[in-house]
C-alpha cells in the first residue's frame, strides 16, 4: 500500500479521531485492495491497536498508547458515536452506572448499563462491559449528557433513574439495594425534573412506590409533585417488593396514602 494502515490510524489519533469506519479507511487507503485491507485491519486489531465495537457494525475503535492495558479508551471517547451515530439508535446510560454518574452509588459497578429500544446482546469492549436493557418509548426518556475531559454521552436524569432502579429492583440485587442507592439520589432531584420523569415513564404502581419510598426516607419536598401527578389515577394495593402477604398481615404495614404494603425489613430501614 503507498501509505500504510498504522500512517492512517496515527493521523487519526493526532487529530483526536479515534472513532473510524471501515469506509473511512477505504476511502483514505484507496489504491489498497479488500483484501489487503482486511488482512491489514487484522493485524492491527492483533497488535491491540484497533478494537472493532461489534460484528458487521464496521465501527472501529483506535486504542491509544495509554489505554494499551485496558484494551480502550474510556467510555465518553466512543459510546456516543458508537451508539447514536453508527447504530442509529436512540440510548441512555442508566441504572446503577447513572447513579455512578451522579456519584450516588456505594457499590462498584461491573459493567455498564444501558437502556437501548431493542433488545441487544451484551458486549465486551477492552475492559468494559455493556448490557443492554430495553425501554419502551425511550425517546421521550428525560436525559442529559454526562461530560469529561474525554468526550460525553447521555445519561438519565437524577429523576428518571430513581424510577428506573425502582422499576427494576429485582434484578439491581433487590429493595435494600436500591434503596442504598436512592439515599444518595434524592439530593440531586428536583420538583419539576420528577415530575416530567413521571410524565415520561407512565408507571402508576412506580410512582406509587417511589411515594412509599420517600415517606420511609422523609423526603418531603418531593412529595408534592409526585401526589399531584397521582392525582386521579387509579392505584390498586401493590408490595414495596415481591409479593403481597395474606390479607391479614397487611394492615400495619401499609402506606394508605400510596396504597403500598411495605415489608417490616423495609420499614425498619428509615
Amino acid at each position: 500500500m503507498p501509505q500504510h494502515l498504522s500512517d492512517v490510524l496515527d493521523a487519526c489519533e493526532r487529530m483526536g479521531k479515534l472513532n473510524i469506519r471501515t469506509g473511512d479507511l477505504r476511502a483514505r487507503l484507496a489504491d489498497a485492495s479488500p483484501e489487503a485491507l482486511r488482512k491489514a485491519l487484522y493485524r492491527q486489531q492483533r497488535a491491540g491497536r484497533l478494537v472493532r465495537l461489534s460484528r458487521g457494525s464496521d465501527h472501529w475503535l483506535i486504542v491509544p498508547l495509554q489505554y494499551a492495558a485496558t484494551g480502550s479508551p474510556p467510555l465518553e471517547t466512543w459510546l456516543d458515536a458508537y451508539l447514536r451515530k453508527t447504530l442509529k439508535t436512540p440510548y441512555y446510560v442508566g441504572l446503577l452506572s447513572a447513579a455512578e454518574a451522579y456519584g450516588a452509588s456505594p457499590y462498584a459497578v461491573m459493567v455498564t448499563q444501558v437502556m437501548v429500544e431493542t433488545k441487544r446482546r451484551p458486549i465486551t469492549v477492552g475492559r468494559h462491559e455493556l448490557v443492554f436493557h430495553t425501554c419502551a418509548r425511550i425517546e421521550a426518556m428525560p436525559t442529559r449528557w454526562h461530560d469529561s475531559a474525554d468526550g460525553r454521552f447521555r445519561v438519565s436524569t437524577p429523576e428518571l433513574t430513581v424510577l428506573d432502579l425502582i422499576q427494576r429492583d429485582s434484578t439491581l440485587g433487590g429493595m435494600s439495594r436500591v434503596r442504598e442507592v436512592l439515599s444518595a439520589l434524592w439530593p440531586h432531584c428536583e420538583q419539576e425534573g420528577l415530575t416530567q420523569a413521571l410524565d415520561a415513564m407512565q408507571s402508576v404502581p412506580v410512582a406509587q412506590r417511589l411515594g412509599a419510598l420517600l415517606a420511609l426516607d422523609e423526603q418531603a419536598s418531593l412529595l408534592a409533585p409526585l401526589s399531584n401527578w397521582l392525582r386521579d389515577r387509579p392505584m390498586r394495593l401493590i408490595a414495596l417488593e415481591g409479593a403481597l402477604p395474606q390479607r391479614g398481615e397487611r394492615a400495619d404495614n401499609t402506606n394508605a396514602d400510596f396504597k403500598v404494603w411495605v415489608p417490616p425489613q423495609q420499614g425498619a430501614n428509615t
